[in-house]
């Protein structure tokens, strides 16, 4: 099986965030099969796409959009 795309893998990242908000990146990347560092390596690419998270006092990804000022 091809390896997903860097575009792919965000958006499946961002997408289980959605399903699993104020969940940590440890926890997302088990559902995902992938290593956590790949999830927080991940994080830049989400926002530089136009997928905004913010992360809590205790390590949980929330997504939210960005307004439009």
């Amino acid at each position: 099986m091809a390896r997903p795309t860097n575009d792919e893998r965000a958006e499946r990242i961002y997408r289980t965030i959605e399903e699993h908000p104020g969940k940590k990146a440890g926890l997302i990347a088990r559902l995902l099969g992938l290593n956590r560092s790949e999830v927080t390596r991940s994080l830049p690419v989400l926002e530089d796409r136009g997928f905004y998270l913010t992360e809590d006092a205790r390590g949980g990804l929330w997504p939210f959009k960005k307004s439009k000022n």
